[in-house]
């Protein structure tokens, strides 16, 4: 049990504008697992092979793992997959989907491990859990054949939250994929349709990819749901604060630049630890959240989108979704 400083941010979102409304109180709450319960840190990968990463303590049950591609390395198309996530690690490589060299590169990233179930960090409520699906989001653009109608999976949560959460999502699996550590077929990233309180519903994205490869199983979608507002967590190695935040609309396609999504406080870090995720789909191509950079009050973001049918990357406004800490941190 920690006495902690809590900022919850309720953001009511209609078709044309965002209210938000921010509430300080000094909460005593406890962190509700036993064993390890979260763990972020930045970690090194490459284009070019899985690399094995070890958690700092093994968790009681296998986590679900978030991990958000950044700009490092590589300014192609690029995404995170993993495999062979259990108590004790995980692999993880930087994809490029079909139709781009792969390359020797290394990518710095963070991940974001939190154990399995509905929880408070510092007041602020977390929910983490998994659901599998071959449902399948995908662009009109080049299509494949046999693809099934698009369609979402629900995702209903244990908790009903205050306000709409930070929604982070990874694919857990490779169950489908053929062409790692080569280029990834059939490409695939988390497509989230909406989120609300109480629910989610997410696909899998093959963007404009479909004549490469099949999906004909279940991936796990692994997804870490927030509530938005900031608080200052008790790590093994000291104080760590973690902020959460949902953006407007106003997030764009990569060649269209960066854009700031507030974190609603100031870590006093010049670097703080981040991951963020794409969290509506209203670009037709599909897409993805690629960090492009992180200060200590808001997170740089793009969407990125393959280039395998053709050869721009500008997308529409989207929502993304943000969580930052000041510091590694093992709860």
């Amino acid at each position: 049990t920690a006495t902690t400083t809590t900022t919850t941010t309720t953001t009511t979102t209609t078709t044309t504008t965002t209210t938000t409304t921010t509430t300080t109180t000094t909460t005593t709450t406890a962190i509700g697992c036993s064993g390890n319960c979260l763990e972020t840190r930045e970690v090194t990968l490459s284009t070019s092979a899985w690399v094995s990463i070890a958690f700092t303590t093994p968790f009681a049950a296998v986590p679900v793992v978030v991990v958000t591609p950044t700009e490092t390395g590589t300014t192609d198309p690029a995404s995170i997959r993993l495999k062979d996530i259990t108590t004790t690690g995980f692999s993880a490589i930087v994809a490029k989907p079909p139709n781009k060299a792969v390359g020797n590169s290394a990518m710095t990233v963070t991940f974001l491990a939190a154990a399995p179930g509905v929880r408070q960090l510092g007041g602020l409520w977390m929910e983490a859990g998994t659901i599998s699906t071959q449902k399948l989001a995908y662009s009109t653009k080049c299509l494949g054949s046999g693809l099934p109608a698009i369609s979402w999976e629900k995702i209903s949560f244990a908790h009903q939250f205050p306000a709409p959460p930070a929604f982070l999502s990874s694919i857990q699996t490779v169950n489908n994929e053929n062409g790692l550590p080569s280029n990834s077929q059939p490409w695939l990233t988390v497509s989230l349709n909406s989120v609300k309180v109480n629910e989610a519903w997410v696909a899998l994205d093959r963007a404009e990819t479909t004549r490469y490869g099949q999906v004909n199983q279940d991936e796990v979608v692994g997804y870490i749901a927030i509530q938005g507002g900031s608080a200052t967590l008790q790590s093994t190695t000291g104080a760590v604060t973690m902020a959460t935040a949902v953006s407007n609309r106003i997030v764009r396609g990569w060649k269209q630049g960066s854009f700031d999504v507030p974190l609603g406080t100031d870590l006093s870090v010049g670097s703080p630890l981040a991951v963020a995720s794409q969290c509506t789909h209203y670009g037709g191509d599909g897409g993805w959240a690629r960090l492009r950079g992180v200060s200590s009050s808001s997170v740089k973001v793009a969407i990125d989108e393959d280039t395998t049918c053709d050869t721009e990357r500008s997308h529409t406004k989207e929502i993304v979704s943000v969580c930052a800490f000041s510091g590694p941190c093992v709860l």
